[in-house]
């Protein structure tokens, strides 16, 4: 998901995964280019979720970049408050970094008997700090409680059957411009990703 010529900006990128493939496949979709421009490679398999204040302080000028990761940290702990819980505290230990992500929002099955919807992406940004249940957000410039919102997201894709919630609404702070992305991840299941970047 991440294009090689925005990668070849930076003189050194560390990559942290749990997936021992990782450095193979990312090697093989990039290496070639970030070698050719000097760009420094380090791999190191672990849990950067779980170990992100001791990454902060090992690399206090980096920026950081989530790539598909924060909609599985409620699959990691097996819990979705808990997921919900640490998720919503990144924005206050990234606070004068840049940094982004790319993540589930919404995942979920559609309707078979459905022609695969056609969907553009569109702006959703988070207007207070309410509870979720009660919080605001805009979508298509339309101003909705956060249930109604996701209730419209669902209803474009045509949704079917219980659609899973990654708990990652809290992610960024309220008023950051996010942009949310329907995905054909395979035949019939879709999500919905939310992407931002945070400039310090």
């Amino acid at each position: 998901m991440l294009p090689t010529p925005w990668l070849t900006r930076f003189e050194r990128i560390d990559v942290y995964d749990i997936d021992p493939l990782v450095p193979l496949l990312f090697g093989l979709r990039h290496g070639r280019e970030l070698k050719t421009h000097s760009v420094q490679l380090h791999y190191h398999r672990t849990d950067a979720i779980a170990g992100l204040p001791v990454l902060l302080k090992t690399h206090p000028q980096a920026c950081l970049w989530f790539d598909n990761v924060l909609g599985q940290v409620g699959v990691r702990l097996g819990d979705e408050d808990m997921a919900e819980r640490q998720l919503s505290q990144l924005k206050h230990m990234l606070k004068g970094r840049a940094w982004g992500s790319l993540h589930d929002m919404y995942s979920g099955g559609i309707d078979p008997a459905m022609a695969a919807p056609d969907m553009a992406c569109c702006e959703w940004v988070r207007l207070d700090d309410a509870a979720q249940e009660q919080s605001k957000v805009r979508v298509y410039q339309q101003e909705m409680v956060h249930a109604q919102a996701a209730q419209w997201l669902l209803t474009r894709l045509n949704a079917q059957g219980v659609w899973h919630d990654h708990a990652t609404q809290t992610v960024f702070a309220p008023h950051t411009p996010t942009t949310l992305i329907p995905w054909a991840f395979k035949p019939h299941y879709w999500h919905w990703l939310q992407a931002a970047w945070v400039k310090p």
